[in-house]
């Protein structure tokens, strides 16, 4: 009998246009259309749940997972379907196909694990190669009915999908879109729609947002009670709009204002001319620890209507199809990568700290960001007990440790420059 492990995909040929449906025995169906694939016709479908699953003409057994699954939705976190958390940091990648290959290496070996991607004639090699290095790939999608209804089918199988529509004035489109979409897709992928005028709508599982001003992101989470994407907050560059020209040290603090404060804050980078090289500076020596550094930015162009324009070094802006991240601010975020995958369950924003935005869980965990102030020190209010403090020097990705134990409250010593965070793990 065929198997196939949980959340991966099984692919049956059939003979024409048509649907098929799965059934488990626990009662759970699925029903997955056909799509054409060269002169055949294939469905394809992702089980979700163990054991025997049948359909006519056949069956196959679903194994245990070896994987986290697909993404969902927990309230306004998000999780992988076998509830481990999820913390995307994404990237923005739009080239052409033939861009690809050259891209791909540098995506796998960066620290972001989430890569919005336009529609194109290679978008499913680009959704295969993203879940091999365990990547989501945010697939944006033409407002044409034909175009979602084939991308759905031959795609929602693949675990490391999500969707997002792109722009529209006319809200009935979006919702008939939304659904058609959620229809078609058995897998129950998220489903967002870039600057949508109504976020809120249960067809959007999340918000897709441009915001410049992350302070905004807050009041988005509580009025709306969903995940925020800020998938817009400019680029990393020297374009010629203020869209593409932000400087390296913005965009980072963009990045993560937003995420501190409970969003998730898509990076993008737009040179046209060399940069000169910016290296953080190491740190060495007592307690502190440093790691990572900055890549030598260097050419790019800038997109015109035509696609990616390229300058007389023959380069492209990574977010128009380079062939890697040129500038400092992908770098510089594996630090930030560093805090997520350790960062533990049930972190939400706090109020607790007005000036400044913080995740925690109350008692045991806190992760404060400062961005452009200058403070000597910080004071918490902690239960006592034996905390490990980190400063964390996000621009210049370093980390400052020390083992503090603490009675009622805790001062935190900084070096008085720009961008810092601290971070408090309890220990005891």
């Amino acid at each position: 009998m065929t198997s196939v492990a949980r959340w991966d995909v099984l692919e049956l040929p059939v003979s024409g246009p048509t649907g098929v449906q799965f059934r488990h025995p626990s009662g759970a169906t699925a029903y997955a259309e056909s799509f054409q694939s060269g002169e055949s016709w294939l469905v394809r479908f992702s089980p979700d749940l163990e054991g025997e699953w049948t359909y006519d003409g056949g069956r196959f057994t679903c194994t245990p997972a070896t994987s986290h699954g697909p993404v969902r939705r927990a309230g306004t976190t998000l999780r992988w379907a076998d509830g481990t958390p999820y913390h995307p940091l994404t990237t923005s990648w739009f080239g052409r196909p033939d861009q690809w290959a050259a891209a791909r290496p540098a995506i796998a070996a960066s620290p972001f694990n989430r890569v919005r991607l336009a529609f194109s004639k290679a978008l499913e090699d680009q959704v295969r190669d993203l879940l091999t290095a365990g990547i989501v790939a945010d697939v944006i999608l033409p407002l044409d009915e034909p175009t979602i209804r084939a991308t759905v089918n031959r795609l929602s199988a693949y675990r490391n999908i999500t969707w997002c529509l792109s722009p529209t004035p006319v809200a009935a489109d979006v919702r008939r879109l939304a659904e058609l979409i959620a229809e078609l897709d058995p897998s129950h992928h998220l489903i967002s729609m870039h600057e949508a005028t109504d976020p809120g709508p249960p067809w959007l599982t999340h918000l897709s947002v441009r915001l410049e001003n992350l302070r905004g992101v807050s009041a988005l989470r509580r009025d709306h009670a969903k995940p925020v994407f800020v998938d817009a907050c400019g680029h990393e560059g020297n374009g010629t709009t203020p869209d593409t020209s932000l400087r390296p040290e913005e965009m980072l603090t963009r990045i993560w204002e937003g995420t501190v404060r409970g969003a998730h804050v898509t990076h993008a980078e737009w040179y046209v001319a060399p940069q000169p090289t910016a290296d953080p500076q190491q740190s060495s020596g007592g307690a502190e620890q440093s790691s990572g550094g900055a890549e030598q930015s260097s050419g790019g162009a800038e997109q015109s209507s035509g696609g990616a324009e390229q300058s007389s070094g023959g380069t492209v802006p990574w977010s128009a199809g380079g062939s890697r991240p040129t500038g400092v601010v992908a770098q510089r975020l594996r630090l930030l990568r560093e805090v997520l995958d350790e960062m533990p369950d049930g972190v939400e924003p706090i109020d607790d700290y007005r000036d400044a935005p913080t995740l925690a869980v109350p008692g045991s965990y806190y992760l404060q960001y400062l961005g452009e102030h200058q403070f000597p020190d910080r004071t918490f209010s902690l239960p006592d007990g034996v905390y490990d403090v980190d400063v964390l020097d996000v621009w210049n990705h370093s980390v400052r440790r020390t083992r503090e134990t603490v009675t009622g409250t805790l001062t935190v010593r900084l070096p008085g420059t720009q961008y810092q965070a601290i971070q408090i793990r309890r220990t005891s």
